[in-house]
């Protein structure tokens, strides 16, 4: 009898074992950290530094007498007052997600389930991240609102495991979910060199194409190290704006309203100047 209990034990123990070791053959990720979050720069453009530099707000785009600066600093202004609208609960819901640990799910894939709330409400979020074998990461957030809307599809992006690169796409309307911006951000990990670019993919709509982007580093060496185009598909005309972080004398070209292709400087305190 005792010979038959070991024997069974034996057995079952061997079992277990071999049940163990077909799991960890199915899914080999089992047991593995979750990949990093990619960083909040791949995501969210510097809109406000630029435009802060003069104390810019929406009611003095118009205003202001250092028409070159307030130029540029207003067509910047523009394209942050309509993301704000629609990229507060997204921008939200991603950096809250470093506050967060994620629980493996299986398959490669692990989620970051959290809340966030904000002055129009509470949200729960579902970030989704899945490895993928090219050294790249896919992620998809879920949002609902409590007492609103639920289980919205609101962006999913790939980026790569180094950092070096994100492509984002997000949606709008959460009645009807569909696309908004995509996001694409480049990273030179040798010299820091970056650019981040929104553009507007909203089917149908006639600005469909135009879009901003920021770059940082040596956009001309010894002279700026930030910059912004600003492109309009529905007149096809391009804002070029390069300026300098620390002294923040800078320049914008813009043919549609300076009527030139011309550079229009200003000085270390945003007046016009000679370039």
């Amino acid at each position: 009898m005792k010979q038959l209990s070991f024997l069974l034990a034996l057995f079952f123990s061997l079992l277990l074992t071999q049940s163990c070791q077909k799991d960890n053959e199915i899914d080999p990720l089992a047991g593995q950290e979750a990949p990093a979050l990619p960083s909040e720069e791949s995501f969210v453009m510097s809109l406000t530094q630029f435009t802060e530099m003069g104390g810019l707000d929406d009611g003095e785009v118009d205003s202001r007498t250092v028409t070159n600066w307030s130029h540029a600093a207003g067509n910047v202004l523009i394209w942050n007052s309509l993301l704000s609208l629609h990229l507060t609960i997204p921008v939200l819901s991603f950096q809250e997600a470093f506050n967060h640990q994620p629980v493996y799910q299986g398959q490669g894939v692990w989620l970051w389930a959290y809340e966030v709330t904000d002055d129009t409400g509470t949200y729960q979020a579902e970030l989704y991240g899945e490895l993928l074998v090219n050294n790249e990461v896919k992620w998809d957030m879920y949002i609902s609102k409590t007492g609103g809307f639920s289980n919205v599809h609101w962006y999913t992006g790939i980026t790569a495991l180094d950092e070096s690169y994100a492509h984002w796409t997000l949606n709008f309307d959460v009645n009807d979910p569909k696309p908004f911006i995509s996001i694409d951000y480049l990273r030179d990990n040798g010299n820091g060199v970056s650019s981040i670019r929104y553009t507007n993919i909203i089917p149908g709509n006639p600005d469909n194409g135009s879009y901003i982007e920021y770059r940082t580093g040596n956009v001309v060496p010894g002279e700026f190290d930030r910059a912004y185009d600003v492109f309009g598909a529905a007149d096809n005309n391009l804002i070029e704006i390069n300026w300098n972080s620390v002294n923040h004398n800078g320049r914008v070209k813009n043919p549609d309203f300076y009527g030139d292709e011309d550079w229009h400087c200003w000085d270390t305190q945003l007046q016009d100047v000679d370039c």
